[in-house]
C-alpha cells in the first residue's frame, strides 16, 4: 500500500492512503494574519505552502475542533471545490453549516462515536477520539471540545490506522481507549501551545509527546502544529532532542512517502 503525507503548515496536512485523498484542519490564512483569542492574540509566522493541485481531488476532510488555526475561510473555499465528504466536531460544523448550506455531506462526531465510509472501494472506519485542550482546568474549559481521530482505511488483505491526537495534552488515562489499537501512523499536534504563560501548556511538548508514543507504540510519526504561529511556543529542536527513529520532522511543504 503507497501512502503519502504532506505538511502544509500548522495542523493542516493532506494524506494519501491508497488512492483515498484526505485532509485534515485545512487553515490555509497567509502569513501576518492575527488571531484575536481574547486571553492572546497570535500571530501567522509563516505562508501555508501548497499549490492549488494538492486540494483537488479531495474525499474526506476532518476537522478537529473551531479554534481560528485548524479552520478557515481560506481553507474552506479550496476543498469546497471537491465536495469531499466532512466528518467533524459540533464546534466545527457550526462554522461549516451556514457557510455550505445543505449542499455539502457535513457529519458530526462526537467522542466515542464512529462512522463508516466506503471511498473508492475502501472501507474507512473514522472514530472521534478525547482531548483535553491544557493543562490548566481553566483554559481547557474555555478552550472547550474537539476531537482526535482514528482513522483505518482497509481493502482486500490491506489495512491501514491513522491516528490525529487533535489538541491535547498529555494524560495517561485520556488514552488508554487506544492503546489496543494498532496505530500505523500518528499525527501529533505539537507546539506545546503558550507554554510558560499563566494560561499554560494547551498543547503536546516533546515529554508528552515521549509519553504518548510509549504508552501507544504508533509504527511512525509525524509531529505537525509547531513553528507557524506565535503562540506555540516549544521550538521543533526540542522534539529532535528525543532521538526517536519512529518520528519523522518534515518541512513545510515536503511530501514523504512509503510502502507499507
Amino acid at each position: 500500500m503507497h501512502i503519502s503525507f504532506k505538511w502544509v503548515g500548522g495542523a493542516t496536512f493532506i494524506i494519501w492512503v491508497g488512492d483515498v485523498k484526505m485532509v485534515v484542519d485545512p487553515m490555509l490564512c497567509p502569513k501576518g494574519t492575527v488571531h484575536d483569542y481574547f486571553w492572546f492574540k497570535s500571530t501567522r509566522l509563516e505562508e501555508p505552502h501548497f499549490e492549488a493541485k494538492d486540494f483537488e481531488d479531495i474525499d474526506l476532510c476532518l476537522y478537529t475542533h473551531a479554534h481560528k488555526d485548524h479552520i478557515d475561510m481560506w481553507g474552506m473555499e479550496q476543498v469546497k471545490k471537491s465536495r469531499p465528504h466532512f466528518i467533524c466536531d459540533k464546534s466545527s460544523s457550526q462554522i461549516l453549516r451556514p457557510h455550505f448550506k445543505n449542499n455539502y455531506p457535513i457529519e458530526v462526531l462526537t467522542w466515542g462515536r464512529e462512522t463508516r465510509l466506503s471511498i473508492k472501494g475502501w472501507a474507512l472506519t473514522i472514530r472521534a477520539t478525547s482531548t483535553v485542550h491544557g493543562l490548566n482546568p481553566l483554559s481547557a474549559r474555555l478552550a472547550g471540545k474537539g476531537n482526535g481521530y482514528l482513522v483505518t482505511c482497509s481493502r482486500a488483505n490491506q489495512s491501514f490506522t491513522l491516528y490525529v491526537t487533535g489538541d491535547t495534552i498529555y494524560k495517561k488515562k485520556l488514552f488508554s481507549s487506544l492503546a489496543h489499537h494498532p496505530i500505523d501512523l500518528m499525527v501529533a499536534n505539537m507546539g506545546a501551545a503558550m507554554k510558560g504563560t499563566w494560561i499554560m501548556t494547551l498543547t503536546l511538548d516533546a515529554g508528552m509527546l515521549q509519553k504518548l508514543i510509549g504508552q501507544l507504540r504508533p509504527k511512525q510519526v509525524i509531529p505537525v502544529h509547531f513553528g507557524t504561529f506565535s503562540h506555540y511556543h516549544e521550538p521543533v529542536e526540542a522534539i529532535r532532542q528525543l532521538r526517536d527513529a519512529r518520528i519523522q520532522i518534515l518541512s513545510l511543504g515536503t511530501t514523504t512517502s512509503w510502502q507499507t
